[in-house]
């Protein structure tokens, strides 16, 4: 009778039998660490539930690995047209001189806390892309596998730096001279050697605001909505050269450029200094001489009108949204 009951219970009595000083399964009699005998084939699925979970971690893993995978500039570096449609710049070299120059310099991080999780080469690339395609910050947050504040913290940091080393530092009251101008004079200017820079203003969209004050300051009458307004000067080469402070787009041309320290009609014109315009009509027609003249100027404009429009090829000016238009208006 005990015979037939142990082969009842043990059915597998006849499978090899091992020597165990500790069982792997879970609650098994074995774990208590004493050498026992005990039969194997009731205990082959766990080593199955192993390898399937290991299985499952390697694709756990995988996905982790993936998630946490940036775009970065490397992955772009050795395409121009992927890095002229990001930055807006011709090519790789023109990104790393730009980071050349931010390394030089002390950053002083908007938020007051450091971004040391991305290299300065990627936050000079997050900028550009923003300010290129003007992407939303959420949006690169997911790209740059960082948060809106980190978005937040490095563009408004790098594009106060750039502004500091590449307008203050190298352009503001500094406005190429005659000579400079000449070594890279287009033919479309022969007929105006001893030009510096050409004058004209341009307006950007601005979302609008509540108060009414503020929206009739910012209404512009030509444009049909709200705008901010700025002189841009541009030398004959097509290099900008000087930009204004922002004003709202009710403000005339005539009153931003002398508000600027510039001059608007010729009988007020500072001493050494020459004014070249298109010709106004007065009796009706113009004579052959002002024919040519405004011909020649209109050539020179559009070289400089072309500069403008590269420009506003940078998304960022498409619109400005009301964060950004704080503290940029001149009264």
């Amino acid at each position: 009778m005990t015979r037939r009951i142990r082969r009842i219970l043990l059915p597998g009595l006849n499978a090899p039998v091992f020597n165990m000083t500790q069982c792997c399964v879970p609650g098994c009699f074995n774990q208590s660490g004493s050498k026992q005998q005990s039969n194997l084939s009731f205990y082959r699925f766990p080593c199955e539930k192993r390898e399937k979970r290991k299985i499952e971690n390697e694709k756990l893993k995988k996905q982790v690995e993936k998630q946490k995978q940036t775009f970065s500039f490397s992955q772009i570096s050795d395409n121009p047209e992927r890095v002229q449609y990001y930055t807006g710049l011709p090519d790789a070299a023109s990104v790393l001189f730009l980071e050349a120059l931010l390394s030089r310099f002390d950053l002083k991080y908007h938020s007051d806390w450091t971004v040391q999780m991305m290299p300065l080469i990627d936050q000079l690339f997050l900028t550009l892309i923003k300010l290129k395609l003007n992407f939303g910050h959420e949006d690169l947050s997911i790209r740059f596998n960082c948060s809106r504040g980190t978005v937040t913290n490095i563009f408004t940091t790098i594009v106060s730096a750039l502004y500091d080393i590449l307008y203050v530092g190298m352009l503001e009251n500094n406005i190429p001279s005659r000579a400079k101008n000449q070594t890279s004079l287009p033919d479309c200017f022969q007929p105006f050697p001893n030009c510096r820079i050409v004058l004209d203003c341009t307006e950007v969209s601005v979302c609008n605001t509540e108060r009414l004050d503020t929206q009739s300051h910012l209404y512009s009458q030509y444009k049909g909505r709200t705008t901010l307004k700025a002189l841009i000067g541009v030398a004959p080469n097509g290099v900008i050269t000087f930009v204004s402070n922002l004003y709202g787009g009710s403000a005339s041309d005539k009153a931003i450029t002398a508000d600027c320290g510039g001059f608007t009609i010729r009988d007020i014109l500072p001493e050494g200094v020459s004014l070249n315009i298109p010709s106004f009509l007065t009796n009706g027609q113009f004579t052959q001489e002002e024919v040519n003249n405004n011909r020649k100027i209109s050539c020179a404009r559009i070289h400089v009108e072309r500069s403008i429009q590269r420009l506003k090829l940078f998304s960022i000016l498409h619109h400005i949204p009301h964060q950004l238009k704080k503290k940029l208006i001149r009264s």
